[in-house]
């Protein structure tokens, strides 16, 4: 069996993508160093006729680095790999930047159309403040290509009157692990509905996971699928932490789903900050996709919201829905106390068609809680109390009177990765609340690892074996493997190295129909190219992943 293996393995070998391996790596020089923006270095990486000079390239962007981009880098159908070097110092910061011949800044700074894998990178949106604010980019990633993987694993993300990541194409996976994003939106050169991290418009993405991120400051949504056409078939939002969102159209507006939305063990305060208010119809616009109604009969506003089931939905989707706490702060209720003849201050998680799917398990899937944190960026009472002000925007899209004091706080990149602690009181029912018995919210604030819990659908049976494309990938030092089951049988999970070695065993055990996660660590690994087989009996699959330290 052993030599089988071996045989297999090597096989593979011999076609795998080895972008991560050190002589597929090219070291970038930062601006200063050698007057050369980022997208000039990385388009220019090609042969005489135009083609990549090499395809498994991986770019390594240098610690403490700046580096600016003044034209969008485009992949057309090769991946495009960058990461920062190792060592110690600061992330290696991109800074979207006033082109001198147009004097305005690109779109955005990646027009992603092939795979697109980033780690340990900081993204800003403009690089002068407050002078370029109003030039500021719609996006710092879209995505324009289809049936591609977007893998991010920590970065930070900063400034965009549009959207930090936009994915109007049908998409494989967006995986976006352990990062941050801050600052989404823009009054000085958009409204106050615009502004999101994660725009998935209206396509169908095979599988989302969003995991041990933090979402700091800004307008509107954390995730919009809004009005979509196409599902969002497995959706993980997992160990995240929300705080200073005005929430203008919703929080999680998730649309068309699939199989499966897991919403577990996340941390939202002050995430709703415009409140619930039903007669607001600039906002409740854009909340009808739950079909539910207010006794007014408008739309009902909720902090969670998908499309129900449809009729000819082949598989009802699946929804867990726990261990989630919320909090307003002293600041935001008293200025809620002042606005109750709206009764704004009524926030609600969840639409009623997700808590009846959920049943019993509704009661504990939000609770509300007083969290204070070490140390946040400044609230948006000022934001809002502009917003409702009749000299203000009134309740409109407007600007009008508009100004930085108004604004969310303006920090550089910086205060996001040395100075926000957004750790809270290790004696609130939060800090335990989460499966293991972990805090809420994101653990990056606490440099714990989020636990793997394997997971089943019950009653909704997969159509067939699968395994998935582990995410992160490359991956530095965990990883986590999705596959699932469509009938009971024994199940076993191994990984090798390239010559065929098994290193580990992530499962071994008989398993009910069902979706499931397993992590690997590879702590004690060294860098390389890696094989995980799956295998139920007649069922066989085989796929590589990249370990990159």
């Amino acid at each position: 069996m052993r030599s089988i293996v071996i045989v297999l393995a090597v096989v593979l070998c011999s076609t795998v993508l080895s972008y991560g391996q050190a002589a597929d790596e090219l070291v970038l020089s930062d601006f200063a160093a050698s007057g050369k923006y980022l997208n000039d270095q990385i388009s220019g990486d090609t042969t005489a006729l135009g083609a990549r000079n090499n395809p498994n390239r991986t770019y390594v962007l240098k610690r403490n680095g700046t580096y600016l981009v003044v034209n969008s880098i485009r992949n057309n159908a090769w991946t495009l790999s960058i990461k920062a070097e190792i060592g110690a110092g600061k992330k290696p910061v991109v800074f979207a930047f006033k082109n001198p011949g147009t004097g305005v800044y690109a779109a955005q700074q990646f027009d992603v159309r092939g795979n697109f894998w980033l780690k340990n990178v900081a993204l800003v949106g403009w690089s002068t403040i407050p002078a370029d604010i109003s030039l500021m980019p719609a996006r710092i990633i879209q995505v324009n290509g289809a049936g591609f993987d977007v893998q991010i694993d920590s970065c930070l993300f900063l400034g965009a009157n549009g959207a930090l990541i936009q994915v109007p194409s049908a998409t494989h996976i967006v995986s976006v692990t352990n990062t941050l994003f801050a600052q989404w939106g823009n009054i000085f050169n958009s409204d106050i509905g615009n502004g999101r991290p994660l725009d998935f418009r209206n396509t169908s993405i095979d599988t989302v996971i969003i995991r041990n991120c933090t979402f700091s400051d800004g307008t509107d949504r954390i995730v919009r699928h809004h009005t979509s056409v196409g599902g969002l078939k497995l959706f993980v939002f997992d160990h995240n932490t929300i705080v200073n969102s005005l929430s203008t159209h919703g929080c999680l507006e998730l649309g068309k789903v699939g199989v499966k939305v897991t919403i577990t063990n996340n941390l939202f305060v002050d995430n709703f900050v415009l409140g619930h208010d039903s007669t607001d119809d600039v906002r409740l616009a854009e909340f009808g996709d739950a079909n539910e109604k207010e006794p007014n009969g408008k739309n009902k506003m909720t902090m969670v919201s998908t499309v129900p089931d449809s009729a000819g939905q082949v598989v009802s989707t699946a929804y867990v829905v726990r261990n989630n706490y919320y909090a307003v702060t002293p600041a935001v209720q008293t200025w809620y106390n002042t606005k109750s003849s709206l009764g704004i201050g009524s926030l609600i998680p969840l639409t009623n068609y997700i808590n009846k799917k959920l049943g019993v398990d509704s009661t504990a899937a939000f609770k509300k809680d007083t969290i204070a944190f070490t140390l946040s960026s400044r609230n948006l009472v000022p934001f809002a109390t502009w917003y409702y002000d009749p000299a203000g925007a009134n309740k409109k899209k407007v600007n009008t009177g508009f100004d930085a004091s108004k604004d969310f706080q303006r920090s550089d990149w910086t205060y996001y990765t040395d100075t926000l602690n957004l750790k809270y009181p290790t004696t609130k029912a939060a800090y335990k609340g989460a499966d293991g018995g972990q805090p809420a919210g994101s653990l990056m604030w606490w440099n714990l690892a989020v636990l793997s819990v394997g997971t089943s659908q019950g009653q909704n049976v997969p159509q067939g074996f699968s395994l998935n494309q582990n995410y992160p990938n490359p991956f530095n030092p965990s990883t986590v493997i999705s596959y699932q089951l469509p009938s009971s049988n024994h199940v076993s999970l191994k990984v090798f190295n390239v010559i065929g070695k098994e290193v580990a065993t992530l499962v071994n055990e008989v398993k009910e129909a069902g979706s499931y996660e397993a992590t690997f660590d590879a702590s004690k690994l060294s860098s390389g190219i890696y094989f995980y087989q799956l295998k139920s009996g007649q069922f066989s699959s085989v796929k590589k992943m990249m370990l990159i330290k």
